[in-house]
């Protein structure tokens, strides 16, 4: 495993020193390069969190993937590049506004003049790290504002006009290890009412909007349209993969 080949992965030339302008970047062309995706559930294909295996998929293989390993491997990155970086754990807040059970999302919280929340795997939030302070923050898109929950914990919302504002899950700044996570990681991949066995999701932002497959439906969306196309069937999923996303599955899928 090494940088190099990672930051080519995700279209990377800037200076490579731990500061708060590179975190920015990165993480930016992190979310624009590699999409959140389920695909080796809807392919019978189990994955786990040693980071060897996140690298080869991630960075040679060209896929994406599920939270826990795109915030695993982006943290392993960081760690390299010489940031003091480190997992933490979130909830995310279901349809009714429940949050849901410890270690169902990761997160990643950085330090450099200030502190940082990072989260290259939710599939659709923030383009850039977020200070961790009171207030409302804009990545250039959305509205966010992190505030104290209870005692222990921050919420995180978001709100497209700055004005009312959805809950997305709550985290505190506990280091927490990549085992932690694996219960609720393999619950998210086999179980019948997991809402990632159920349905099949590659999604990534653009420039200009953002680009999504969802089960049989492929969105693209800009400032200005919407535009959908019916997946026929598993040859033309491929083909969508392939020229959407830049991702050519194995033959084993």
């Amino acid at each position: 495993m090494d940088i190099t080949s990672y930051l080519q992965r995700i279209l990377f030339s800037g200076p490579i020193v731990p500061d708060t302008q590179t975190l920015i970047a990165i993480h930016e062309q992190h979310i624009y390069q590699v999409p959140f995706e389920n695909l080796d559930v809807r392919y019978n294909q189990l994955f786990d969190l040693q980071l060897e295996k996140v690298y080869e998929k991630i960075v040679t293989q060209m896929r994406g993937g599920f939270c826990y390993e795109l915030n695993l491997i982006f943290n392993w990155l960081l760690n390299k590049i010489g940031f003091s970086s480190k997992l933490i754990s979130s909830r995310i807040f279901d349809d009714a506004g429940n949050p849901g059970p410890e270690f169902d999302h990761m997160l990643v919280h950085v330090k450099t003049d200030k502190d940082y929340l990072a989260d290259v795997g939710y599939g659709d939030l923030f383009i850039r790290p977020l200070e961790i302070r009171a207030g409302v923050q804009s990545d250039g898109r959305n509205f966010f504002k992190i505030e104290k929950y209870n005692d222990e914990n921050f919420l995180l919302s978001m709100s497209p006009n700055g004005i009312k504002f959805q809950k997305k899950y709550i985290f505190n700044l506990m280091h927490v290890t990549p085992d932690a996570f694996e219960e609720i990681c393999l619950y998210k991949q086999t179980n019948p009412e997991s809402y990632f066995v159920k349905n099949t999701i590659c999604t990534k932002p653009t420039k200009t909007g953002r680009v999504t497959i969802f089960n049989n439906k492929l969105i693209e969306k800009t400032t200005s349209r919407r535009f959908e196309d019916t997946i026929t069937d598993d040859n033309h999923l491929k083909k969508l993969l392939r020229t959407k996303f830049g991702i050519e599955l194995g033959l084993s899928m």
